[in-house]
């Protein structure tokens, strides 16, 4: 049936990397789901090597596909579709996610009626069952360099304020910041707060936007009446602890210099070897444990 997606209440953009199979239990969801909405999906390709735009262009005719010859991260994909969008309601989601029924009536609605909120997230569930951690404070310094040393393994009282390890999920409430595997705001957003910044290529994205729609006067709002099952990561689990590490640091920086002092740019930027380097011998020691002959 062909989705009703003419002058669409709802814009979902979906950034993809090589989960082909994840992305399209999570496109079947959406053209599955119950609603009075009109939704347009726009999926974002980061040059998968396992058949997924094909996929898209064969299976799901009406998803307006784009294509990038390169993995251009999670910012700038969803800035090239963003500039596309028609509907009033922008939802950003991750591939590895199953839309339960109601939330994005929920979503509309909170958005719709409550324009002082800017940005919603709304409750993530994993495949055991159990609430997912999507509500986080905003960083602090110390709660980065604990990250960057790997403290948290030993002391994971350091990072326990930052990660709201005291948040009570059964509750809507205001938050700092939600995580951008769906991550909803009306499109007027776009035009007083700005697009995603360009320079993260992954991570610390969704952050700054939260910090920037905060300052702004606006509120972030954690939903826990919608839902949606959360495969976590899945892309992100392609990629060595090096790569991963590389990324998340450099946008650890960007983010500091955006908004904290710059001695403490400094002291991240000094201990960032030391990040990288553990990242490193992870990877070595994985090869190992793979290639180990018994």
């Amino acid at each position: 049936m062909e989705p009703k997606n003419d002058n669409p209440d709802i814009s979902i953009v979906i950034v993809s990397w090589n989960v082909r199979e994840l992305l399209k239990a999570n496109l079947l969801r959406l053209y599955s789901l119950r609603t009075d909405k009109r939704i347009e999906i726009f999926v974002v390709d980061n040059y998968s090597r396992d058949g997924s735009a094909w996929m898209v262009r064969t299976e799901f005719p009406y998803v307006r596909l784009i294509t990038n010859a390169w993995d251009a991260g999670f910012a700038n994909p969803n800035n090239q579709a963003l500039r596309l969008v028609r509907g009033d309601i922008c939802i950003l989601l991750n591939p590895d996610m199953l839309v339960e029924e109601g939330a994005l009536e929920r979503v509309a609605k909170e958005l719709t009626e409550n324009h002082e909120i800017g940005v919603l997230g709304i409750k993530l569930i994993g495949q055991n069952g159990n609430p997912i951690n999507n509500v986080r404070r905003f960083p602090t310094f110390g709660s980065q360099i604990a990250l960057l040393l790997k403290l948290q393994h030993l002391f994971p009282e350091l990072i326990a304020k930052y990660m709201a390890a005291d948040f009570d999920y059964d509750r809507s409430q205001d938050v700092d910041q939600v995580r951008g595997s769906f991550f909803a705001f009306r499109r007027e957003m776009l035009e007083r707060i700005g697009y995603l910044d360009d320079g993260y290529h992954l991570w610390f994205e969704e952050v700054d936007y939260c910090k920037r729609v905060k300052n702004k006067g606006f509120r972030i709002r954690y939903c826990a009446d919608a839902m949606a099952r959360d495969y976590v990561g899945k892309g992100f689990s392609q990629m060595k602890r090096l790569e991963c590490q590389s990324i998340f640091t450099a946008s650890m920086i960007r983010y500091f210099r955006k908004w904290h002092p710059s001695w403490q740019v400094c002291v991240i930027i000094l201990l960032r070897p030391f990040a990288l380097a553990a990242a490193a011998g992870a990877d070595g020691a994985a090869w190992i444990k793979r290639h180990m002959i018994v």
